[in-house]
């Protein structure tokens, strides 16, 4: 796939695709995970009252993962609501869909996983973080490298001549992968990897319609609760710490829109910080919003979310795409964020 072509072309189109979040075809944990849920949660907006109607309205995408639980929390304990602000939201697979929806006036804010907005960057793309930066530290892993509980697949060097699923080619998580692959033995290049969303890997493994996932919670949890082996948790076993994810909005919106983008970073805030404090209900949050089985939930693992901006994990992305071809212009991460992260 050429990527830099297909962004263009998302750009230049103003094509926005609808929410792409699959449902696990398989088990009866899975088969509880359903988009049903989430999609009703996000119509809560619906029902704030009439006497806050004249409230600013943002147009905001996420994804319905473990990592933007702060938005949930941030609209029902009414966060955003006494900063002034609704929100009118839509689910979408990730942030390779939701930059360009962004660029193109279709989003105002947005979630972006970081190495997305480094391609963005390197484009020539003015997007910038302003709350709830996410990160993945050793010691409490959300994504994984899974194989099926009969499969030979031991080591990095076992997936070499195999399919390996990764949820956006060309992006953070097929990032990851291959520089795990690297590190540990193994040519990415004799890799197969094919683009599934990250709902999907569960089935797509018990189903044998790829010999290897690498998908984020709740879907590591389901796949082994079907009875998925995990080989490798690759982004902790490469990183003490490594920056996810976080919510973003363009330059230009941010210089028409800097009251409204620090009234949402101070909601998330707030939300960030409950989940912080609150680490034991994390799994009946997820539970509640993204309609996962409650085993399931009391299992997961959740990032923890950060009130600054991690200038040396944007940094170590930006580098990271360099070192695969993917990245060709100088980057420096300070210009990757907005006042409200510094």
């Amino acid at each position: 796939m050429d990527w830099r072509r297909v962004w263009v072309a998302f750009v230049v189109l103003g094509l926005v695709a609808g929410a792409v979040a699959g449902v696990p075809g398989s088990g009866a944990a899975a088969a509880r995970l359903a988009t049903s849920a989430p999609e009703a949660a996000l119509a809560g907006d619906a029902a704030i009252p009439a006497a806050v109607a004249a409230q600013t309205n943002v147009r905001l995408a996420i994804i319905p993962i473990t990592g933007f639980l702060d938005y949930y929390v941030a609209r029902d304990s009414g966060y955003f609501q006494e900063e002034g602000l609704t929100t009118d939201v839509q689910l979408m697979s990730g942030g390779a869909e939701i930059q360009p929806a962004l660029i193109g006036g279709a989003l105002d804010i947005g979630i972006t996983n970081v190495f997305s907005q480094v391609l963005a960057r390197d484009q020539g793309f003015d997007i910038r973080a302003i709350a709830g930066p996410s990160v993945e530290r050793r010691g409490n892993p959300t994504h994984a490298i899974l194989v099926r509980p009969d499969s030979p697949i031991q080591s990095a060097r076992d997936i070499e001549g195999k399919t390996l699923a990764t949820n956006t080619l060309n992006n953070i998580d097929h990032l990851m992968q291959q520089i795990w692959l690297q590190n540990n033995g193994a040519d990415p290049r004799r890799v197969s990897f094919v683009e599934i969303p990250f709902p999907q890997h569960p089935a797509a493994l018990a189903q044998s319609r790829v010999d290897v996932i690498g998908p984020t919670e709740p879907f590591v949890t389901v796949a082994q609760m079907q009875g998925a082996r995990v080989l490798a948790h690759h982004y902790t076993e490469t990183n003490e710490a490594t920056p996810i994810a976080y919510y973003a909005a363009t330059g230009d919106w941010l210089a028409r829109n800097s009251d409204t983008a620090r009234r949402f970073a101070r909601a998330i805030t707030r939300a960030d910080e409950y989940l912080m404090a609150n680490r034991g209900e994390r799994g009946a949050l997820a539970a509640r919003y993204l309609n996962i089985d409650p085993e399931v939930a009391a299992r997961i693992g959740v990032e923890e979310w950060l009130p600054r901006a991690d200038l040396d994990g944007i940094q170590w992305w930006i580098d990271a795409g360099r070192s695969f071809g993917l990245v060709n212009n100088t980057l420096y991460a300070q210009d990757f964020i907005y006042d409200t992260l510094r």
